[in-house]
């Protein structure tokens, strides 16, 4: 039989830390809803940490350093976008056709991913990932026409043009495909 003192150390939680644990737990589902719970339930980890490490005391836990945010990569600097995407066009063909070898293909995935980009741009859409997702959606939709001779995939070469699009704004990117042409 385990006695009181040894319970009260194995089980830390009381009634009353349950219904705080209970009225904690609908907090967190309604910042979950708010879409803070990651930095929300970070914070509680490395504030709380020590309640659940045995025989830690506070002074023993590394603090969480400071969240840092990364900033979404912007197009806004970069000037005519009929020529921004031709730019971008041609660097699409270069990439496939070094890759892989000549097509006509790649100069028509290129066109659909300078069209896409243009068009995003004349909408005001300034964030990569808007261009990205367009430039990808709108090559999937009409994959049929490329289906047949291509060696990559519609998302292949949004991830592509995002990697460029990026370079091109001087934005720090996470450089997925080796290499820009």
């Amino acid at each position: 039989r385990i006695s009181k003192e040894k319970k009260s150390k194995l089980y830390p939680l009381s009634t009353d830390y349950k219904l705080y644990a209970h009225q904690l737990l609908a907090v967190l589902l309604f910042l979950y809803k708010m879409e803070l719970m990651k930095l929300v339930s970070i914070a509680l980890v490395c504030v709380n940490a020590s309640a659940w490490l045995p025989n830690v005391r506070p002074t023993q836990i590394r603090t969480c350093s400071p969240l840092q945010a990364a900033e979404p990569a912007s197009l806004k600097d970069l000037g005519n976008h009929e020529e921004e995407g031709s730019l971008m066009a041609e660097s699409i063909t270069r990439w496939l056709d070094d890759e892989w070898m000549p097509q006509d293909v790649h100069v028509q995935m290129a066109e659909s991913a300078k069209k896409s980009y243009v068009a995003c741009r004349v909408d005001g859409q300034d964030d990569v990932m808007d261009v990205l997702m367009r430039i990808s959606t709108d090559l999937e939709s009409n994959w049929a026409e490329y289906d047949a001779d291509a060696f990559v995939n519609a998302w292949d070469v949004g991830n592509y043009a995002a990697d460029y699009l990026i370079k091109r704004s001087g934005s720090e990117g996470c450089d997925c495909s080796a290499q820009i042409h």
